[in-house]
């Protein structure tokens, strides 16, 4: 099981990737949604483990996030356009995918460096 510094890294990297999509580019609006989704997932992944909690399938983890976290509405939304993203051919919007990557990402984020402060 990945530890917390592992987590906290795979979320980095994938934040740095963030960082090469152009967000005026329709072509990269569901990967931003997806790869905001992912840096989320690592986040509350590394914030679970504090705890113990290793959970091995998106609804697992999807339970502890409604159970544990106050920014449960904003991983929901993520989890729910990586989705349509990935498996139902959705298409994103550009204002979706800038939520995703500018607004809900840096909220998880932020809450998740707030309760892990002084973790290794």
């Amino acid at each position: 099981m990945p530890t917390i510094r592992e987590h906290i890294d795979k979320a980095e990297s994938f934040e740095r990737v963030l960082t090469t999509f152009d967000g005026s580019n329709p072509d990269h609006w569901d990967w931003i949604a997806i790869v905001a989704f992912y840096a989320a997932l690592h986040w509350v992944d590394a914030f679970l483990a504090t705890y113990g909690n290793h959970p091995q399938n998106h609804r697992e983890r999807n339970r502890l996030v409604n159970l544990l976290l106050p920014a449960n509405l904003a991983y929901g939304i993520l989890y729910s356009t990586s989705r349509r993203a990935r498996y139902e051919a959705g298409h994103i919007s550009q204002q979706r995918a800038l939520q995703c990557r500018d607004q809900l990402l840096p909220q998880i984020r932020q809450w998740v460096q707030q309760q892990i402060s002084g973790v290794p």
